[in-house]
């Protein structure tokens, strides 16, 4: 099994000395350059040429570099100082995971020779997704049976369902933080960034991963199909839940937030206990769209793990995983849930799949 993080990266700061305007009025963008290496990092920078006011007196051949941290004006973290010759120079520096928290970050970089001081502001406008897993090809049997603890007619009929290809899913839920770097707004009613976006419909996810898809040159961003979804949550497991068929609320207390754990409300994402696949919160937390039409039952479901969007009720998308809200019996692997398209709901958010891109 393969994780890769999206946190940790080295910062590459390309210094270009070059001619200075005569003209004020004329700003150009700046001089400075800065690369951020997409390798397995999530860090994006798509903002760079942005117009810097600095002395009409030529950069000497050596100078002074201040590298700064700030979140809306204020220093966060100081990477110190670096004299540079006239050229180019690589700066290694460990950004904190807390660039990741929020939006409003930018990377200051100050430059002093005597007397003149040069000033540079970027505004970098990261996002940090988390860990990528990725889920092996494989077959399963999606659904229930009917001695299946709690089982439900829409979880029938149990069906085998064949993955040609392996596939990469988020490892935990999107977070607030996340969201609101990639659109621009929270429409989260609790917590913080940490915690996963909710008050999402899914057209508004669809927007998400467009908007995602679009920033990154890598990949592109989707939500599971229903199958997936269900073949990722249970990682090679036959049971009730993915960590078996225990259903006691001390044993659930470990690996979901449901109503007897969550004090009314969802919590920080992949604080408990992971699937053997690494996946966290696939079990309570908030509920989580796919992208399947919401069919009554299993009856001429794909067999290929495929999105099944013809049909059924439409309108209506498909919801998995249960919530902070909800007992026991509505967090089983099999358990399935409906919500129209266009409607949001406190208990309900999301996670994606990537796929190389474009």
């Amino acid at each position: 099994m393969k994780n890769r993080s999206a946190y940790a990266f080295t910062l590459l700061l390309v210094l270009s000395c070059g001619d200075n305007p005569s003209d004020p009025g004329n700003i150009p963008y700046s001089d400075f350059d800065i690369f951020i290496p997409n390798g397995d990092s999530q860090w994006m920078l798509w903002e760079t040429g942005v117009p810097v006011e600095y002395d009409v007196t030529a950069i000497q051949d050596s100078y002074l570099i201040k590298l700064e941290l700030v979140k809306n004006d204020t220093l966060t973290t100081d990477f110190g100082d670096w004299v540079f010759n006239t050229g180019s120079a690589t700066v290694k520096a460990q950004v904190p995971d807390t660039l990741g928290m929020g939006n409003n970050y930018r990377l200051r970089i100050l430059t002093v020779e005597g007397d003149t001081a040069y000033s540079a502001s970027f505004s970098i406008q990261g996002y940090s997704l988390g860990e990528f897993v990725e889920v092996p090809a494989g077959s399963f049997l999606m659904g229930s049976l009917e001695e299946e603890w709690y089982h439900q007619p829409s979880e029938a009929p149990a069906h085998t369902v064949t993955f040609e290809n392996s596939f990469e899913i988020l490892g935990n839920e999107v977070m607030q933080a996340t969201w609101e770097n990639v659109m621009g707004n929270n429409p989260s009613n609790w917590g913080t960034d940490s915690f996963p976006v909710e008050s999402v419909s899914w057209n508004d996810c669809q927007v998400f991963v467009e908007t995602l898809s679009a920033m990154d040159s890598l990949y592109n961003y989707r939500l599971p199909s229903e199958a997936e979804w269900e073949y990722a949550c249970r990682a090679g497991t036959g049971t009730w839940y993915y960590w078996g068929n225990n259903n006691s609320p001390d044993t659930v207390s470990q690996y979901a937030w449901y109503s007897s754990s969550s004090s009314g409300h969802p919590h920080w994402t992949s604080t408990l206990e992971p699937n053997s696949w690494n996946l966290y919160d696939m079990s309570g937390n908030v509920f989580e769209w796919c992208q399947d039409v919401y069919h009554e039952n299993y009856e001429g479901a794909p067999a290929d793990g495929s999105a099944w969007v013809t049909g059924g009720l439409q309108g209506y998308r498909v919801q998995r995983g249960g919530s902070w809200s909800n007992n026991a019996q509505f967090l089983r692997n099999a358990t399935r849930s409906k919500l129209s398209e266009g409607q949001v709901s406190i208990s309900t958010g999301f996670r994606v799949i990537r796929e190389i891109g474009p």
